[in-house]
């Protein structure tokens, strides 16, 4: 499926924002332009496909052959080929709009005279609302098809479906451009799917009904073609979806045009106490918003847009040329694809392809081993892999073919975008609809390129495909491998043992053990060959299929152990990953050698995490033994994370004993810090409280390091060694720590102080905690405000305390955001909501968002201050946005906004409600022991959420400890940024966001 070209960034949040309002925004000739926009609006011209290959620009002698082409296909998003070398192709021919008729369809297409390109086809499957994914089983295709995942094969042979049935269903459909996509047969024998941003909240199994409904969200997925299981998976993507050759997974979300899928979500769940932050990065050396190199012209509506605003000769004098170009970033990425042939060469292999359909281009980056992960690199410098002068060319998604080359899926469209995201007044002159009657399929062939033998694999005996698992092209070892496993050919288990010992090459011996594991054929002896075997990528692959052996065969257990010590830093990951599966010390001794040397990986530090379910406080224990390992830099992040495994296990035996160990007067202050301030951590998100750190002989012996903490509380400055010492208060006795906590509040304090102290008092379980913040609220900044805020609304006491503030007047109404205002009168507490709704009585018909916005139009014809604009910027903007180095990665990158117009600025940030995307909603989230959290999801695992808000503040609740969680459909950035940033000061602001780079 498409993403939409020229995403919006908000600021200070991450919004997208569906028109512009034009008649307040624009200057006083806006009405007479009106009347002129069919001129400004020429229909941009299709290029028929006899003519579309000169309007390419394509490096290294490559050529885009055309395989096949309108009638034969429309808007092709998705493509898979059966056994025989047919091609089914999605057509998504009803976007962007919902159909009272369904229009979209499955064609299937095939070469009939050999020369390379579909000359015939049938309508195998129609009807479907936004098909979006295909993939091949039995025969047939599963299609996806929101809210379904469908079943359909022809079995009379015309070509036509005559089965369709549901097999899965439950994928949301609230967005067009985010809906469920990217099924791939994985090297495990399971096909694996991307839930995009739209997610799932319970997907239910059609093929076998007797199973419960499966929780998702918004992660990934995978199942078993018979129905018999359907998982999440870790995940996060928007459209686009590959394998490289060893079962690396990756994705692409928009201006995140490469992003590498680390942390397996069945390693995450064996440890309940672990809460990963995310399983997944961004891996492009660039950033995310990489700069594109686009040939294609500016779409006039696009300049239209501009030019209304530059109507003013004056501001239209100003205007920088960038304005009326489209971005230079990444902003539409998507159809991601590792190619996995041998046509291109040996540079080629394992290079990524991205298209960025906003910028009609192909993107190509070379991935090499970076520790544990991949660092993604441009491989064309100032220019593009492919590009085309045609704005039309949308290329949308990519396959890895029979020839070994790379089939490229254009959309070929006159415009792709969401309809709520152009202007009304501009969209009367366009047609979304423009190219539904189009599309082209394209063969990305090199220099010389000599085609192979078409397959015949449908009717091929079982033995034939044992020896093609050893082909150099992906799709014929994918194929055999699938067609192995679809025949549960246990006959030829002896030939793939043949395969994994006579060693043909590296590829043939892993898809030997793969298939063998997909058969349950899979012995020690088999496992023992690729643990040992001299390809790195194969010993790390192994190491996963080991898992459900290692546990009681000795002889595979010590393997894994052993590749601890590997010399590869990818494979040492696996095996943090797999050795949770081993038990006893000689575990934690393997887990040991893995942290000395890779204590510096984060992906590593998550991946030993996940192995330590029950027994975090024998490795830590170890650790604060070794003074070299505490020397280390890294040594604090270890000690912290460990102790938070040990405070969520609850165990008071293992929380004394660790107590014992660091309560010593030469113990060292910076171990003690980060042990305490993570065993508190622990607790809290267990649910457990923090007062057996404070009671008895624990309490006791730690009093000491508690009032050493106040001390260096009390001090100067704003260093880490007194932040964390105001963090350890949140565990002290309530009488030394409200001794010091409120007057850190004081507004003389730095705001990284004040910040401490908001966040150590809302971990604090004291009465006095509201009644502290209300008192306190006058001498709190911007920032301080929000926290202090969110600090009031965790708990029903303190709520009390807020309503208490502004019945005597100390906190005004108006000084609460509209969204915690609603939130009052939305409380389930009777009491809370009705001297709420009498304190806020007829503050409903306050100043509309369209007022305020045209309140604001002056500061488009105001030279704005750059320098002063990079002071608004620190000031209010950077708790949700980092620019030049400075602030908080919350919202989405802000190399893209350079591209948007003032009007849209303005638009964006005072009206931060009108178009949320999905991932950057606020979700309000209500605990098990009465607290109550808020901020946009930033991950799930299998065990937890992970909760992000302003000035990049997390929090992780485990998925046992929530009792309600609901998005509120709101932006996580609050409406009434007006009372901060007057009109001239927004032009001040517009100026440096134009300023950034790419602006």
């Amino acid at each position: 499926m498409p993403q939409r070209p020229d995403r919006a960034l908000l600021l200070p949040a991450p919004l997208l924002h569906s028109c512009l309002i034009l008649g307040m925004l624009a200057s006083p000739c806006v009405a007479q332009e009106g009347e002129d926009l069919a001129k400004e609006l020429p229909r941009l011209p299709a290029t028929e496909a006899a003519d579309a290959l000169a309007t390419f620009r394509i490096q290294g002698g490559f050529e885009l052959v055309p395989v096949a082409v309108e009638p034969l296909v429309t808007d092709p998003v998705d493509a898979c080929y059966d056994a025989d070398g047919r091609l089914y192709v999605v057509e998504m021919r009803g976007y962007p709009y919902p159909e009272d008729v369904p229009s979209g369809r499955v064609r299937l297409i095939e070469d009939t005279d050999g020369d390379g390109r579909f000359d015939a086809g049938t309508t195998f499957l129609d009807g479907l609302s936004w098909p979006t994914a295909i993939v091949p089983y039995d025969g047939g295709v599963f299609v996806a098809v929101a809210p379904e995942i469908l079943y359909a094969k022809d079995t009379d042979g015309d070509g036509e479906a005559d089965i369709r049935k549901v097999a899965f269903s439950g994928f949301n459909t609230n967005n067009v451009q985010g809906l469920l996509n990217g099924l791939l047969w994985g090297p495990d024998g399971w096909i694996y799917g991307t839930a995009s941003s739209n997610g799932a909240d319970e997907v239910v199994n059609h093929l076998d009904p007797s199973r419960p409904p499966v929780p998702l969200g918004r992660r990934d997925f995978r199942f078993k073609p018979d129905g018999s299981a359907f998982e999440p998976t870790s995940g996060g993507g928007q459209n686009g979806h590959s394998f490289d050759d060893w079962g690396h997974r990756f994705t692409c979300n928009n201006s995140n045009h490469i992003r590498q899928i680390v942390l397996p979500a069945d390693a995450l769940a064996r440890n309940p106490d672990f809460a990963a932050s995310t399983p997944i990065i961004d891996i492009a050396a660039e950033g995310a918003a990489a700069p594109v190199y686009r040939i294609s012209p500016p779409e006039p509506w696009r300049i239209v847009r501009t030019r209304q605003r530059a109507a003013d000769p004056e501001y239209r004098r100003r205007l920088p040329p960038t304005e009326l170009v489209a971005t230079g970033f990444f902003t539409s990425a998507t159809g991601v694809t590792i190619y996995r042939g041998s046509a291109f060469g040996p540079e080629f292999s394992g290079n990524a392809f991205i298209g960025d359909v906003g910028g009609n281009l192909i993107h190509r980056k070379r991935l090499v081993p970076d520790g544990s992960i991949f660092r993604a690199i441009r491989t064309e410098e100032g220019v593009e892999f492919v590009a085309s002068t045609d704005n039309w060319f949308r290329p949308v998604n990519f396959r890895n073919t029979p020839d070994g080359t790379l089939l490229v899926l254009d959309m070929y469209r006159e415009t792709i975008e969401h309809p709520a995201s152009i202007p009304e007044p501009i969209k009367m002159h366009l047609d979304l609809t423009s190219g539904h009657d189009r599309g082209r399929l394209y063969n990305l062939v090199p220099p010389g390129f000599s085609r192979r033998a078409p397959p015949r694999l449908s009717d091929a005996d079982s033995d034939q495909l044992v020896s093609l698992l050893a082909d150099p092209d992906s799709w014929w070892r994918e194929t055999a491998q699938r067609l192995l496993i679809e025949r549960r050919a246990v006959a030829v288990v002896p030939a793939l043992r043949e395969l994994a010992r006579s060693r043909p090459n590296a590829l043939g011996r892993m898809h030997a053990l793969w298939t063998l594991s997909a058969l349950g054929a899979l012995d020690p002896e088999d496992l023992l060959l690729g643990l040992t075997d001299d390809e790195p990528r194969l010993r790390e692959a192994s190491a996963k299929l080991a898992e459900p052996i290692a546990g009681a065969d000795a002889g595979v257990r010590d393997a894994l152990l052993h590749l601890a010590s590997d010399p590869d830093p990818m494979v040492r990951f696996q095996a943090a990953l797999s050795i949770g599966v081993v038990p006893g010390p000689e575990a934690i001794a393997a887990l040991t050698e893995i942290v000395e040397r890779d204590a510096a990986d984060r992906w590593t530090r998550a991946a030993v995490m996940s192995s330590l379910a029950g027994r975090a406080d024998r490795l830590l224990a170890g650790l604060i033994d070794r003074p070299a390992f505490l020397d280390r830099q890294e040594a604090a992040d270890w000690l912290n994370e460990l102790a938070v495994l040990v405070g969520a296990s609850g165990s008071t035996e293992s929380i004394g004993a660790l107590v014992s160990r660091i309560a010593k007067p030469d113990a060292r202050p910076g171990v003690v810090r980060a042990v305490l301030i993570g065993l508190g951590e622990g607790l809290r998100r267990s649910g457990s409280s923090t007062d057996l750190l404070r009671a008895g002989a624990t309490g006791e012996a730690l009093l000491p390091t508690f009032e050493r903490a106040a001390e260096a509380a009390r001090g100067e400055g704003d260093d880490a060694d007194r932040l964390e010492a105001i963090r350890l208060l949140a565990l002290a006795p309530s009488e030394l720590a409200f001794d010091v906590l409120p007057d850190l509040l004081d507004g003389r304090q730095p705001a990284p102080v004040q910040l401490a102290a908001l966040r150590t008092l809302g971990d604090r379980p004291d009465p006095e905690v509201g009644p502290t913040l209300t008192a306190s609220w006058k001498g709190l900044g911007p920032s301080a405000r929000r926290e202090a805020t969110e600090v009031l609304f965790s708990r029903p006491d303190r709520l009390l305390a807020l309503l208490d503030a502004m019945e005597s007047g100390a906190i005004p109404p108006g000084q609460l955001d509209p969204s915690r205002r609603d939130q009052l009168l939305q409380s389930r507490d009777e009491a809370i909501r009705s001297r709420a709704a009498r304190l806020l009585a007829g503050m409903t018909g306050s100043t509309s968002r369209a007022e305020v916005i045209a309140s604001y139009r002056e500061a488009l014809s105001l030279a704005g201050d750059s320098d002063r604009g990079q002071q608004v910027f620190r000031r209010v903007c950077a708790t949700c946005h980092k620019a030049e180095g400075v602030g908080a990665e919350v919202g989405p990158d802000l190399a893209t906004v350079t591209n948007r117009t003032p009007e849209d600025l303005i638009i964006h940030i005072l009206d931060p409600n009108r178009e949320v995307l999905t991932q950057y909603l606020n979700y309000s989230v209500a605990t098990v022991d009465g607290r109550v959290l808020s901020g946009q999801v930033a991950a799930e695992s299998p065990t937890s959420i992970t909760l992000k808000r302003a000035e990049g503040v997390t929090d992780v609740v485990p998925r046992d400890q929530i009792d309600e969680l609901a998005s509120t459909g709101q932006s996580l950035m609050p409406e009434g940024l007006e009372q901060e940033v007057s009109v001239e000061q927004m032009a001040d602001l517009i100026a440096y966001l134009k300023s950034l780079q790419g602006g």
